[in-house]
């Protein structure tokens, strides 16, 4: 593993995050991630949001009952 910024080897464990291992550079301090996992939503569930919010759900009301942010669920609207 190598730092994304300039590509050192020395790094040090540096803690968790989302039980993920976390890194720093020694050389430029750069903090960063083991691995990487993109969060995406099925066409499923971004529809279902859609004709729920179309049959006038408010985005909030889908962030609660989702658990899916509703600046998220705006822009699947706006697409």
């Amino acid at each position: 593993m190598e730092c994304p910024t300039c590509h050192s080897r020395q790094l040090q464990r540096n803690g968790y995050r989302n039980q993920v291992q976390c890194y720093k550079c020694k050389c430029c301090g750069r903090q960063f991630l083991g691995s990487y996992k993109q969060a995406r939503y099925s066409e499923d569930v971004k529809q279902l949001c859609i004709r729920m919010h179309l049959q006038g759900m408010s985005t909030r009301a889908l962030e609660k009952l989702t658990g899916i942010h509703h600046t998220t669920i705006l822009s699947w609207i706006r697409e």
